[in-house]
């Protein structure tokens, strides 16, 4: 099974690491998962954004890994932040994450999250 990620020649390219289109085969079995925060295994939820974005990438590829694919098979990619995170460890963490084929992404601010203290939410589709 193979995933097309793709940037059209008809439109800007994309101004971060990402493709604007991800095409999955009409065979395909889809994977969606929740919104992923950053706890780490034992439910402790960090203070600052850029760990728990680090956290919630790991609990993608461990929902992936039991599923029997890795993040090549992710083809979008939601990210929801309350504040600020530094570009530097984000493209770092983001850049580990799709291993140079990043998926369709859609990153946005937003007021808050389910809880105060949760201050980034990552979504992940993946077809297998």
């Amino acid at each position: 099974m193979k995933i097309i990620k793709s940037n059209p020649e008809n439109v800007a390219p994309p101004i971060g690491q990402y493709h604007h289109v991800a095409v999955i085969p009409k065979d395909a079995e889809l994977v969606v998962l929740s919104g992923q925060i950053g706890n780490d295994t034992e439910g402790f939820l960090p203070q600052d954004v850029e760990t728990q974005f680090a956290n919630a990438l790991t609990n993608i590829k461990s929902i992936l890994m039991n599923e029997g694919i890795d993040s090549s098979n992710v083809f979008k990619v939601n990210i929801w932040l309350t504040e600020d995170i530094s570009r530097e460890l984000f493209n770092e963490k983001w850049s580990e994450f799709h291993h140079q084929s990043p998926p369709a992404t859609t990153m946005a601010y937003v007021s808050a999250l389910a809880r105060p203290e949760i201050k980034v939410e990552v979504e992940a589709w993946a077809a297998k």
